[in-house]
């Protein structure tokens, strides 16, 4: 008995068990659109596990790259990474075979594993905007080491229990029994439970993801607003140590240096916390874009008549939510030049096999941080 591919009626292919057939009829029926989607299933993937990967080994041997903040972030990555190689090779074989063929147990697990992953990726981005919210409004209280490390780890250990929770609340009833029906594997399509994930594994993220990127926001801009305060403070001060002979010059050459050491200080942590918040838009941009068309469809499929919702056009907007897994490296990548550097050892210098030339004005930058990772080491 041999496997051969051919179209069912809505274009897609088809496992047909043929007997006598030719190994050489494998792929006859497949189409140039076909091996298209199969490429492009393939870098989305590559991407995602090898993006992520970067990331897990970049925090993992990079010393400078361990702070609190990498923890979610490393988290976040594993759980991209998974969805990169147990839930997007599956989905691909099933959207171009077009029926499932892997059995009931299979789809089980394999729908588990993406509503855990996927909710566990989401919560980590809502996690790492809290983490940042404290960083930037509480610095002092949040800056100890030990204190923050440990709210870290708890905070991600609630992220992946809350995953574990909404993956597993069909266990107490929410159930549909008509997933299997005409040889598919589809999301659970029980009302109740679809309010009750959509809102844990997105829609209460996005508001707090949102809102605290206001109030960061909200921050930034009133820090600005002091920190030009403070130049006309010091505009003003310059000036009347020129002109006032009422106070010796000395102290008040020390009250400007003062003022212009705060100065340069605020101006430097402003810099920083405006690239955090431009780092935290993107992120939440893209969370955004990618996953907020699939969950308003997922909320509203089992309240409307089936014809209503194209069939695929749930899958389309599963893999256009799984592209965030993929672009999450890259947006930490291009925004943090510890990352960026770090990649660089990974990879490229790997590869290469040789010392780069220090004559190089970025090759003097690589020198002098592979220097400082190992002094710190």
């Amino acid at each position: 008995m041999n496997f051969s591919l051919a179209e069912n009626d809505t274009g897609k292919l088809v496992g047909n068990a043929t007997d006598g057939g030719r190994n050489d009829e494998l792929f006859k029926n497949v189409h140039l659109t076909d091996y298209l989607l199969i490429v492009l299933f393939c870098l989305v993937i590559l991407t995602t596990v090898v993006g992520n990967t970067l990331i897990i080994f970049a925090v993992f041997t990079t010393r400078r790259l361990r702070t609190v903040t990498n923890y979610f972030v490393t988290s976040l990555a594993v759980a991209d990474w998974l969805v990169g190689t147990f839930v997007m090779p599956i989905a691909a074989v099933y959207h171009v075979m077009g029926t499932w063929t892997f059995g009931r147990l299979i789809c089980d697990i394999w729908v588990s594993l993406d509503v855990c992953l996927c909710t566990a990726s989401i919560l980590s981005l809502c996690a790492i905007s809290i983490d940042r919210y404290f960083a930037i409004t509480k610095p002092l209280r949040y800056s100890k080491k030990r204190r923050s490390k440990r709210l870290a780890s708890l905070m991600i250990l609630v992220v992946w229990l809350v995953s574990l929770v909404i993956t597993c609340a069909p266990l107490f009833g929410w159930y549909d029994e008509n997933r299997h029906s005409n040889h598919g594997c589809t999301y659970n399509q029980n009302q109740a439970y679809v309010v009750f994930s959509a809102m844990g594994s997105f829609f209460l993220p996005l508001i707090v993801v949102v809102y605290v990127y206001l109030k960061i926001s909200c921050v930034i801009a009133e820090r600005h607003n002091k920190l030009e305060a403070l130049n006309g403070q010091k505009l003003k001060i310059s000036r009347y140590s020129h002109e006032s002979m009422e106070r010796p010059p000395v102290e008040m050459d020390e009250i400007v240096r003062i003022s212009l050491r705060r100065g340069d200080d605020c101006r430097v942590s402003l810099k920083r916390e405006n690239k955090t918040a431009q780092t935290l838009s993107i992120v939440v941009g893209g969370f955004i874009a990618c996953w907020l068309f699939f969950f308003v469809v997922y909320l509203i499929t089992p309240f409307v008549p089936q014809t209503t919702i194209l069939p695929d056009m749930l899958k389309w907007l599963t893999w256009l939510g799984w592209i965030n897994s993929a672009i999450n490296p890259f947006i930490y990548a291009f925004v943090s030049p510890d990352f960026r550097m770090a990649f660089w050892r990974l990879t490229c210098s790997y590869c290469a096999g040789h010392k780069p030339n220090p004559n190089a004005p970025h090759n003097r930058f690589v020198i002098r941080y592979s220097n400082y990772s190992r002094n710190q080491v």
